[in-house]
Order: structure tokens, then sequence, then C-alpha cells
């Protein structure tokens, strides 16, 4: 699970704000129950007060210590069944009162008592992944479900290749790696003429690996280059953290790769992270219109040749969706 430093952050506001919740629900309840029986509020005043005697005493390290403490303490239990037996005799369950987390396994705090993530703490990640998802690529209205292979030709075009059945195996290929993706999944390099339906499925993609509790990067590579590049010359080293999601997460995905401003920053940015994915054995999605030629000219013989030799090829047929619909 490695998710952008953003999504981190806003899980734990979420937590935060949960356990915030729960104290406040507990203080307008204790109020309540205070204003129906004083005589509660009369018990925790006594409870309390036995808690700093007990505090006191522990401090203070006098000869009959222990009998002491066992008798304030008897006490306090004493006055915590008395407690409980008037709110219910009131109609109120005897933990009325009390802080109730949200997530009772692990308090709101996202770790268990053994130290690892909650799952409630890893189902506040996905949420929040799905929300940048959708933030930064309008994917609300990509899905597998909705990825229509009736736009593409059922019948041989001018080349002798029917576009619908090529596109129902490029579509079965990229539901198959959603479903069963790993860290150790291969990447896979996407291409065709515009329109095809290349982010639409890299998006299904995402959707669905983040569902199954992975960290996905989804950036065009206009955005993800201008941002790299900006924070590089930056004095302050701000673009370190963007850097190391971008070559750390679990599968990145580059929409429209060869569409950005090329400059020779872009051109090594777009090669050093190509490379240093492949050496850490981390899975990308690259998306391009660009054919082998393009990427070459683009990129260098280098850098196309381990996109043209490393990468699995999904190639899209068909005619522009965007035309038809």
């Amino acid at each position: 699970m490695s998710y952008s430093e953003e999504v981190y952050l806003k899980a734990a506001a979420v937590l935060e704000d949960r356990k915030r919740s729960s104290r406040l629900t507990a203080a307008a309840r204790k109020e309540e129950v205070y204003a129906a029986l004083p005589e509660v509020r009369q018990i925790d005043d006594a409870l309390r007060s036995g808690a700093v005697s007990m505090t006191k005493l522990a401090l203070g390290g006098q000869a009959d210590l222990g009998v002491t403490i066992d008798s304030l303490r008897e006490h306090s239990e004493s006055l915590l069944a008395q407690r409980s037996r008037m709110l219910m005799a009131a109609g109120y369950p005897a933990d009325y009162t009390d802080v109730h987390p949200s997530c009772p396994v692990c308090d709101d705090t996202g770790r268990k008592p053994d130290g690892t993530l909650c799952s409630c703490y890893k189902e506040v990640c996905r949420a929040e992944a799905l929300r940048e998802l959708d933030a930064n690529s309008g994917s609300a209205d990509c899905s597998f479900e909705n990825f229509s292979l009736e736009y593409y030709p059922k019948t041989k075009g001018p080349d002798g290749i029917v576009a619908y059945a090529k596109m129902c195996r490029v579509f079965e290929n990229c539901l198959h790696y959603a479903e069963n993706f790993t860290t150790d999944s291969p990447s896979v390099l996407m291409s065709g003429r515009t329109g095809l339906g290349k982010t639409h499925l890299s998006l299904s993609i995402a959707k669905l690996v983040i569902a199954r509790g992975y960290g996905v990067v989804y950036q065009s590579a206009q955005t993800m280059l201008s941002r790299l590049e900006k924070e590089h010359f930056s004095r302050d080293g701000s673009g370190e953290p963007y850097l190391e999601n971008l070559l750390g997460c679990d599968l990145l995905i580059v929409d429209d790769l060869g569409a950005e401003f090329s400059t020779s920053f872009t051109v090594s940015a777009v090669g050093n992270l190509i490379n240093e994915r492949l050496v850490e054995h981390r899975p990308t999605i690259l998306n391009t219109n660009c054919d082998e030629n393009d990427l070459m000219r683009l990129y260098g013989e280098r850098t196309a040749s381990r996109l043209l030799g490393e990468y699995a090829k999904l190639f899209f047929y068909g005619c522009d969706i965007r035309q038809i619909k």
C-alpha cells in the first residue's frame, strides 16, 4: 500500500475527525445525563477525586500504601456500579456516556493493538486515493462497466483488421491486468490513435487496482513533467516527495505520453522515470498516440528501446470514439 503524501495526510485527518466526533458525542451525552440525573455528576466528581487521591498516594510512598489504594479502588468500583444502575434505571445504556470510537478495533487510531494497520485505515486510504484520482483525471465516468465495445467496427477495415475483435481482446487484457494486479505485474505500453479508449481503460484499471488496496498515481504527461520541472528548479527541495511518490508508488499511470512540450529536461525525466521503475520492478502503464518512430524521435533510442523491448504492448484499433458518440 503506497499512496501519495496527500492521501496519507487526508486519511489521518479523517480518523482525527472521527475521534473528535466521538468525544463530542460523549460530552454531549454526559451533559444530557447530568441534566436528567444530577446524582451522576456527583458520582463522576467523586470518581475524579478518588483518582487524584490515588495518584498523590502513589507519589507519596507511605507505608500502608497498598491497603489504602485497594480501599480507594473498591470505593471507585462501587461508585461505578452505582452509576451504571442509575443510568439503566433511567432508561440509558450503562455505557451511554462513554466515548464510542467508529472503529472498536483500533479506537480510530489506524493501528491495531499489535501495531499493524487497521482495516478501517486502509479503507479510508482507498477512499481518499479514489477521490485524488478523480480530482487529477475527472475519472468519475470511467469504469470497465461502462466501457462500450459497440463503437468499434465489426467488419474488416482497409487493413483487413476487425477492430471489434481486437478491442475485445484489449478490454479482456486490461480487466485481467486490474483484477490480478500485483507489484510484480508487467509494465504496459498502450498505443494507438487518439480517441480509441486508452484513457478510459487506464482509468478503469486505476480504479480497480486502488479498490484492491494498491497505491496508484495517475497523471497526464504534461502535468507530471511540468510539476517535475518546476519543483526540480525550486530552491526549497519541495519536489522530492513528488518524485519519490512517482518512483515508489505501486502503479504509475502516465496518460498522453508524447503530447507534452518537449525540452531537454522532459526527455531526461521520462527516460529516468522509465529506467528507475524498470530497475526496481515497479509496474508502469504509459498511454501514447505515438508510434515507434515517434518514440524514438522524442526520447532517443535508449529510452524507446526499453519501452518497446521491456513493456507489454497493447495496440488500440478503430476510429475516434468521440466523433461517433
